[in-house]
């Protein structure tokens, strides 16, 4: 009976250590899990801070080059309408004065006389549109030619407005068409209309 009692009491002295080493083993296995848990963790963290980030990073650098890029469009779209305006400015105040300044008989005579006495040569040549023919006076032709003795007036149907001064001895020509005046007058029309519309320059 005695070692009946002292089998139990090693079967149970072995259970009892089974079970205790059982019970460290696993919390030695859930201490380990533990850790590696947290390892796991820090490491996610850290990436996900990392992609936090790096995203700002980026979201900030698109920003900036959107911002740059609304700057730059802005400043094109400014000089685009600046040129827009300036072609309207010239086509409503230059080229349709121009061309009534020059559909004036008047006024062309005017033009014609004050080149010509300003001009000290003998040889001259005045070339008028052939449909300003009969529409020029000959009291102004006389006019002219009170300034310009030898003075040749002549027409060509290749022009349509204007006038040109020819001096043939030198071969040298100045023209007075629309597209000289507007050309002599835009630069100058360019500078007002900047000076009277907009605060900063071209």
């Amino acid at each position: 009976m005695k070692e009946l009692n002292n089998l139990d009491q090693l079967a149970d002295k072995i259970y009892q250590e089974g079970i205790e080493k059982a019970q460290r083993e696993s919390k030695a296995i859930l201490s380990a899990a533990e850790a590696e848990r947290a390892k796991l963790l820090a490491v996610a963290k850290e990436e996900a801070k990392k992609i936090v980030t790096d995203a700002k990073r980026e979201a900030d650098r698109i920003a900036r080059s959107n911002e740059q890029e609304i700057i730059r469009k802005g400043k094109q779209l400014i000089s685009d309408l600046k040129v827009k305006i300036h072609q309207v400015v010239a086509d409503k105040v230059l080229v349709n004065n121009t061309q009534a300044a020059l559909a004036d008989v008047s006024f062309l005579q005017q033009a014609i006389l004050e080149a010509i006495h300003s001009w000290e040569a003998d040889s001259l040549e005045l070339v008028l549109p052939q449909k300003l023919e009969n529409k020029l006076e000959e009291a102004f032709q006389n006019s002219v030619r009170e300034h310009a003795k030898n003075l040749i007036i002549s027409f060509d149907d290749r022009m349509s407005e204007g006038f040109k001064i020819t001096e043939r001895d030198q071969a040298y020509q100045i023209s007075f068409t629309e597209n000289d005046f507007i050309e002599l007058f835009t630069p100058y029309l360019e500078e007002q209309t900047a000076q009277l519309l907009f605060t900063s320059e071209m």
